[in-house]
């Protein structure tokens, strides 16, 4: 089962350039991350509010004012909003856009309006630029880098320039500017912009290390259901190729046994024939269940007539255990592929059978509604353990000391192939309860 050599090579191409469910990870887990940073900013919003209301009532600059009070209403409404949704990791990735474009223009509205570069709040510009380069993809990290670099100098030009008189606030001084030189301005200008440009490069470091686990992870899995295909296919390979030796085994021990009928040889062949069918269908089960599923013939099918038919093909069974079989159902019609449903239904009849003790009876019901019909198969035996009822239609899973335990597990697939479901249960007074639903008949 090797691969052709351009095969792998188209492969690897797929897997470095577009992974599936890259996408869908990467907004998951920014989000949830993104998250987390909102509300710890939601936590914080109130003192910040506090301290430019205070700032407000010991400066009494009308533009100041005016600003800072719509940066107080605008960042009411956010904590409103924000502290409204019932989980942080429900944001979307144009939420996260939206937000931190609020987050760069208020923050540096709220620097301006409180001494430009002189201000307790410009430092607030740095986490922002971090959170930013790792949650948003370019070019939009750059947009907004630009813009923040853009007010870093817009404020050092208004300074510089005095173009704004009272722009410092009265608490630190008042004045156009922090008592500083222009040098001094302009260096701090330079100084900032430049620590923008580190943080944003290490944060764009931080989300390319992000990306990059999810891809060897995705790429991980990706190459172990790669692995197990081409293992499930060599594996369903050689079970075909054990069938025609085995049938051939068979055959022959058929023939022998017309010429020993008794004795011990007789009965050593007796036996090997039973073990050779034992693993044939082992061999049959196991290839049900690593095929692809044949696409259902879909058809009205007589679910009652179906039932009869079945107890009808274990009769035999039933009367070597003690066991009785009775069939009950009115006129039950399903939408199904007979054949696949008939291959469910035998499953379930042969394990009630083997679970019953001698003298019990299994009983099948098929009864209806208006949007499915429900064929129930119900046994008097010890039931489903409970260390195996979580696991019991897992593969390989089985109470049987012989068992594949494969035909729960393709009998759910079979139903759910349908669109319906099998179920167990513990049926009231000891046993078990197979349910298998289905939808109902068109006509019905």
């Amino acid at each position: 089962m090797n691969q052709p050599a351009s095969a792998k090579s188209a492969a690897g191409v797929r897997a470095e350039t577009g992974i599936p469910g890259f996408d869908e990870i990467e907004s998951e887990e920014l989000s949830r991350v993104f998250g987390r940073v909102a509300w710890a900013r939601v936590a914080v919003l109130p003192a910040l509010v506090g301290l430019v209301m205070w700032l407000l009532a010991t400066d009494e600059t009308p533009w100041r004012r005016w600003v800072l009070g719509t940066l107080i209403v605008l960042a009411s409404v956010f904590f409103l909003v924000e502290a409204g949704r019932h989980r942080a990791s429900a944001l979307r990735r144009g939420t996260i856009g939206i937000n931190l474009t609020f987050a760069v223009l208020a923050q540096a509205s709220v620097t301006f309006a409180t001494g430009g570069l002189g201000s307790p709040f410009l430092f607030a510009m740095f986490p922002i630029a971090m959170i930013v380069a790792i949650t948003t993809r370019p070019p939009g990290v750059f947009i907004l880098m630009a813009c923040q670099i853009a007010v870093l100098w817009a404020m050092a030009l208004a300074e510089v320039d005095a173009l704004v008189p009272n722009l410092n606030l009265v608490a630190f001084g008042g004045g156009s500017r922090a008592g500083w030189s222009d040098t001094h301005i302009w260096a701090n200008a330079t100084f900032a912009s430049g620590v923008l440009l580190v943080v944003t490069g290490l944060g764009r470091m931080i989300r390319g290390a992000f990306d990059a686990m999810i891809r060897r992870a995705l790429r991980a899995r990706q190459e172990s259901v790669l692995a197990h295909a081409e293992l499930s296919a060599l594996a369903g390979e050689i079970a075909h190729e054990l069938k025609n030796p085995l049938a051939s085994v068979k055959g022959l021990a058929g023939l022998l046994a017309q010429d020993v009928a008794t004795g011990k040889s007789g009965e050593r062949l007796s036996v090997l024939r039973r073990e050779v069918e034992r693993m044939q269908g082992i061999l049959e089960e196991f290839l049900n269940f690593s095929r692809p599923l044949v696409p259902v013939a879909a058809e009205n099918v007589d679910l009652d007539a179906l039932c009869r038919e079945v107890a009808a093909l274990h009769e035999g069974m039933a009367h070597e255990r003690g066991v009785s079989i009775k069939v009950h159902g009115a006129d039950t019609t399903a939408l199904c592929d007979p054949r696949k449903i008939e291959q469910v239904l035998l499953n379930l009849v042969q394990n009630a059978l083997e679970a019953s003790p001698t003298g019990a009876t299994v009983e099948i019901e098929a009864s209806h509604d208006r949007e499915s019909v429900q064929v129930r198969v119900l046994d008097r035996g010890p039931g489903v353990a409970g260390e195996l009822a979580a696991r019991v239609f897992d593969p390989g899973v089985t109470s049987k000391a012989q068992g594949s335990g494969l035909g729960l597990t393709i009998a759910r697939a079979l139903a759910r192939q349908h669109g319906g479901d099998l179920d167990l249960a513990a049926r009231e007074g000891g046993g078990c309860v197979a349910v298998l639903r289905l939808p109902a008949a068109a006509s019905q």
